[in-house]
């Protein structure tokens, strides 16, 4: 349904991604959704961990053969170990590169899996939201979070929680192997932990911050490019190619700089973790070294324990990396889970066997959401079952608006619509809009089969020769015989390989399909030449014979023999009557009507 009249502006891109301060990693709501998100990749996780202990405790056997090997073969000659040990040092590679590669693939593939599983969720969730919400969003700002931020949340199965699961183990059985061997020569590694993990902490949550406007900035990037490949005709014949290759580019540039400083921080964590590292192995060999030279300790001792501190800097550095990259899910998350948390339509309600006396607005007053200025007025008017209903006026004046009502796109600010005495909020959703077809000015078809652009909503419950009915009585049937793969040629993207009264036409079909009780057209043959428009006027009569029908701003002809018409300027009703009647009492329609006749014949 066209909402042009009075619609409020779009918002700008990424409006409705609120800015919240950064939480901190111990917020339970957060770590709760999270958990559940991941519950149904258990079994691969818990997998995955047994393989994670299995590296940790390879890692640990190789510092801890480093004594043995310095010791027996390099201090006491004892030279029958110089086969053996290279040969358990292979065994211990082999097995340990095969435990990790177990480990790494179970949770790539759960990553993977999470992200098949989270985008069925979004679109499903996309697709039950009123279109109040849609309209408050841009097509970019929905792409980006489906297909940029659900990709990224594999990050968390596949990365960063992989690299939780390996390299603490990892850490943990490596320092116990010092501890083991000296443990005062240890604990000298032990004293900077903390300045690791607070400065990890601290980076991590700027990561986060800078990792959340990154997503914005590709939203609004996303909206930008689905924009001009909308518009692209508009581009093309007004010149425009610099101004959106300008808008691009600076938008583009501001969005390299955020991930510039996201990367600055992430590595900037990594350095510190080194950095710390360096002074650890810097005491380590100063006092280690005079503990054996003083020969309170044999060198196997002290390259074991040298070896094991090394060893678990590598993965101390990847875990301040794994860190910050948890930290930019987490807000890559909470956009989702915004997204996530807006309410779905109720379908619930009672319901309908048809439409059998009217449909009646009581005292309709309506706003978009979100602004002040009233849309539709005090608007009280009764359709009656059966007779063809027409409303004109001015552009802006409100009339798409008014009919959206009847769907529940949106629901009255203040008043009441009633079918057959039923409020419409208190009926089903599924079955209110199972009652009705609606043709718009602007098409909409999808990038799938003729057959099933007609029988949409219906495949599966009807058949190709009452699609092929359909659509001989909008004059459809005879170009899409005509067509190599006939009602099998696949529309491309809008069906833009079919002229402009040709979608039309499929449009009109798709409504004769479902034959519903109310049949509305908003300027439903605004696209057909003049010899298409009388082709299937009479097809429309039949159509519309005995069947309830509103018509917006329709052709003349339709107009004239409407049972009823109202004239709506700036949200309000001004008269109402037949057309002879309005013709007689009702200035604004006699100079609708004089533009009608001296031109165009439409509204």
């Amino acid at each position: 349904m066209k909402t042009s009249d009075n619609s409020p502006n779009k918002p700008e891109p990424c409006s409705n991604s609120r800015q919240r301060p950064a939480r901190d990693l111990v917020n339970p709501t957060l770590w709760q959704r999270l958990i559940g998100l991941i519950r149904p990749y258990v079994p691969r996780v818990i997998l995955a961990t047994l393989f994670s202990l299995l590296v940790s405790g390879l890692n640990g056997a190789i510092a801890w053969l480093v004594k043995p090997a310095m010791d027996k073969i390099f201090v006491q000659g004892n030279y029958k170990y110089i086969y053996l040990l290279p040969l358990g040092i292979i065994v211990l590679y082999i097995l340990r590169g095969a435990c990790s590669f177990l480990q790494s693939y179970l949770m790539r593939t759960a990553g993977m899996k999470l992200v098949r599983d989270l985008r069925n969720r979004f679109f499903s969730h996309l697709i039950s939201l009123p279109v109040s919400v849609i309209s408050r969003s841009t097509s970019g700002d929905m792409l980006s979070r489906l297909m940029n931020d659900v990709g990224a949340l594999s990050n968390i199965l596949s990365q960063s929680l992989r690299e939780f699961l390996l390299q603490i183990p990892t850490v943990i059985v490596l320092l116990g192997v010092a501890l083991y061997r000296r443990w005062d020569l240890a604990m000298l590694s032990f004293i900077l932990l903390p300045f690791i993990a607070l400065g990890t902490r601290f980076l991590s949550r700027l990561v986060r911050i800078r990792r959340k406007k990154v997503q914005e900035y590709l939203s609004i990037l996303t909206h930008r490019v689905s924009e001009v490949l909308q518009g692209f005709r508009v581009v093309k014949i007004f010149g425009m190619e610099k101004v959106k290759g300008y808008q691009f580019v600076k938008e583009n540039q501001t969005t390299y700089r955020q991930m510039s400083k996201v990367i600055r921080l992430r590595e900037g964590t990594k350095f510190l973790v080194e950095a710390l590292s360096g002074l650890a192995v810097a005491a380590i060999l100063g006092y280690g070294g005079s503990l054996v030279a003083d020969g309170e300790m044999t060198p196997g001792d002290f390259f074991s324990i040298l070896t094991a501190i090394v060893m678990a800097f590598a993965p101390l550095k990847k875990l301040g990396g794994s860190f910050a990259q948890l930290q930019e899910t987490l807000g890559i998350f909470e956009r989702i889970g915004h997204f996530l948390d807006q309410g779905t339509e109720e379908s619930q309600g009672q319901r309908l066997d048809g439409l059998h006396k009217e449909i009646r607005y009581k005292k309709v007053s309506f706003s978009y959401p979100g602004t002040d200025t009233q849309v539709l007025r005090e608007i009280d008017m009764t359709i009656s079952a059966g007779k063809i209903f027409a409303i004109v006026g001015p552009s802006g004046a409100g009339k798409s608006t008014l009919v959206d009502l009847i769907p529940r796109f949106y629901n009255p600010s203040s008043g009441a619509i009633l079918w057959d005495g039923i409020d419409l909020r208190k009926i089903s959703l599924a079955d209110l809009r199972h009652q009705m077809a609606i043709v718009t000015q602007d098409v909409v078809l999808f990038s799938d089969t003729i057959y099933e652009n007609i029988a949409a909503g219906l495949s599966g419950k009807t058949t190709l020769e009452d699609v092929k009915k359909a659509a001989k009585i909008a004059y459809a049937h005879d170009f899409i015989a005509a067509l190599p793969q006939g009602y099998n040629t696949i529309l491309e993207e809008r069906g833009l390989n079919l002229s402009g009264g040709q979608r039309q036409r499929i449009a009109l079909a798709r409504a004769v399909l479902r034959n519903p009780p109310l049949l509305i057209l908003d300027e439903a043959t605004s696209a057909l030449d003049s010899v298409s428009e009388k082709a299937i006027q009479k097809a429309l009569e039949e159509v519309m014979k005995d069947r309830t029908t509103i018509v917006i701003a329709h052709r003349l002809s339709t107009i004239i023999h409407a049972d009823n018409v109202i004239v709506i300027d700036q949200g309000r009703i001004i008269d109402r009557g037949t057309h002879e009647e309005l013709m007689e009492n009702s200035a604004l329609y006699q100079e609708l009507y004089k533009t009608w006749a001296d031109g165009s014949e439409k509204i």
